[in-house]
């Protein structure tokens, strides 16, 4: 995840031919419209992760139907998700929009500094606790599947405190980032940037190089590994169980294995989602790790165009996230119907 460097604008000669100023005009023309897409499109996310996780956090504090063990997680999810729109949308934004990773609130220094440290580690934070949510959720739907009886001795203090430790973890995973984030003068352009700092230069290179991949590959690969394994199982689980069996179930039996398949089809969505929003980023990550040792990318579009596209996709889970839970569950449809007819 290259997140400290600057992004310098081509430097260009001038020349009198007209050939070549119908060439710098149209590349001015394809820069203009390069900026504005992405802008438009980091706004975008950022209305609908801002919107999206209000209206979840809403409708699950008015809705007392959804006061329900895996209602906590969603809600959970939807109060990390709201750092990124609060938080690293709004700098992307400023970033294309100036052409500069250059950090713009410097004045005052120690304000600066502050916000420097929290604008890279609460995204972090959130996503983390975002993924575990989802781990909780799978677990969750895992043991009700497999052990429907066990699901009645797991009580709501369990499932809180599970919500606090992932918390805990995530907060105690990106602790470093106040000690390492700061706010420092280049030389080159006299410009302030939010930077990173490990120690020396060698060991900021292999230190941040390390704990890069060691953070995706515990909080992106492995529960991505784990969602595989735990929904295979639920899937053939569920295909496992004949229709003879349903039809000797009660009614009251059958209402809860349709409602637990209603649930595990709105998990799977939301991870299939998960999936498709960070695999990008985790091959860009692989490559830059085992083809390019770190280095940068010897075809320019891996170091434009795609970064930026892997990054974007990373950071519009927290705009899908609230959509799939809006879409997928009637309670929340139903809810939402009421609270805008209000």
């Amino acid at each position: 995840m290259n997140r400290n460097f600057s992004l310098a604008l081509p430097f260009t000669n001038k020349s009198n031919t007209t050939e070549y100023v119908d060439q710098n005009l149209h590349e001015s023309e394809s820069k203009v419209v390069e900026v504005v897409c992405k802008a438009l499109a980091y706004f975008i996310i950022l209305i609908v992760s801002l919107v999206g996780n209000l209206l979840v956090l809403l409708i699950t504090y008015k809705s007392k139907q959804l006061r329900k063990p895996i209602s906590f997680f969603v809600f959970n999810m939807a109060v990390s998700d709201l750092f990124n729109p609060l938080t690293t949308m709004p700098i992307q934004i400023v970033h294309i929009i100036s052409g500069s990773d250059s950090w713009k609130l410097d004045s005052p220094w120690m304000l600066g500094n502050i916000l420097c440290k929290l604008c890279y580690f609460l995204p972090d934070v959130s996503l983390v606790v975002s993924i575990e949510s989802l781990l909780l959720i799978s677990m969750d739907r895992f043991v009700a599947t497999i052990f429907p009886l066990f699901t009645k001795l797991e009580s709501l203090k369990a499932r809180l405190i599970s919500i606090l430790f992932i918390w805990i973890v995530a907060i105690a995973v990106y602790a470093p980032y106040f000690y390492t984030f700061r706010l420092g003068m280049h030389q080159h352009d006299k410009k302030t940037y939010c930077v990173s700092s490990w120690g020396s230069d060698h060991m900021h290179v292999e230190t941040n190089n390390r704990f890069v991949m060691a953070t995706f590959i515990a909080f992106i690969l492995v529960p991505i590994c784990v969602f595989a394994i735990v929904y295979g199982t639920i899937a053939w689980v569920l295909k496992t169980k004949n229709k003879q069996t349903k039809q000797q179930l009660s009614y009251r039996q059958r209402y809860r294995e349709h409602q637990l398949r209603k649930i595990v089809r709105m998990s799977l969505a939301l991870i299939l989602c998960f999936v498709i929003c960070m695999i990008p980023q985790l091959c860009l990550l692989f490559a830059r790790i085992f083809l390019w040792d770190w280095e940068e990318p010897p075809i320019y579009t891996f170091r434009t165009i795609i970064p930026f596209i892997a990054m974007f996709m990373m950071h519009s889970w927290s705009a899908v996230n609230p959509c799939i839970t809006l879409i997928c569950i009637k309670t929340y449809r139903n809810s939402l119907r009421k609270i805008l007819s209000q």
